[in-house]
């Protein structure tokens, strides 16, 4: 049994030197490195290195095919097309921003002859209506100088201020005189008194010639 121990271990340490020599003669020539070892390490524990998959290789850049001849024709009529588009789009664009301007300034220049017509109707109207007013004063005025003095100024007492004013402004002073002479009562001198501050203030001169109305307004 000790005997054949000893043959064992006889073996063993034969296959060690081969193996060491074996070694040392690959590592001598080259064809054993310090990868390799480790690779023959992993597979005597078991572990296989996995081969690195295709999804995980670099992805050569493939080149953009060429265009034909033909595609580039195409794409330039294409390009001369839509440019033609543009350009045409462009004058429409441009025509109707030129007939809008025309037509604002037609429609400014329509609306300045009305708003003329109008203006000049205006005018006219008020021409008219003024000569009427002084027809009508000039008749009023004609009649309240010619009738009696009390009448006169019964009726002028109905009359608004200014009407009043006016027409005895525009009176013979003679018969604006006996016009104011007429106002004896209280409420006609104080009325008269109202009329004669008014004329004054707008002629700037006293009423002279003129009896108690005047010390009443005053």
């Amino acid at each position: 049994m000790k005997r054949l121990y000893h043959m064992i271990a006889l073996l063993s340490l034969i296959n060690l030197f081969a193996i060491g020599g074996l070694m040392g003669f690959l590592f001598a020539t080259g064809k054993l490195d310090a990868e390799r070892v480790d690779q023959m390490a992993m597979v005597l524990r078991g572990e296989f290195p996995t081969t690195q998959s295709p999804a995980t290789q670099p992805v050569e850049s493939e080149s953009p095919p060429q265009r034909s001849r033909e595609e580039i024709v195409r794409i330039q009529a294409q390009k001369e097309y839509y440019a033609l588009i543009a350009g045409r789009h462009e004058r429409e664009l441009a025509d109707r921003g030129s007939l809008n301007q025309s037509i604002q300034l037609d429609v400014t220049r329509k609306l300045e002859q009305i708003e003329t017509k109008q203006k000049e109707f205006r005018e006219e109207r008020k021409k008219v209506r003024e000569e009427t007013q002084q027809d009508g004063f000039q008749h009023a005025l004609e009649i309240y100088s010619s009738m009696d003095s009390k009448l006169a100024k019964n009726i002028l007492r109905e009359k608004k201020d200014p009407d009043v004013v006016r027409l005895l402004m525009a009176m013979d002073e003679n018969r604006r005189k006996k016009i104011v002479n007429t106002c004896k009562a209280d409420d006609d001198r104080l009325w008269i008194g109202r009329i004669l501050n008014q004329i004054q203030q707008l002629n700037g001169e006293s009423a002279n010639g003129v009896d108690g109305p005047i010390a009443a307004s005053r």
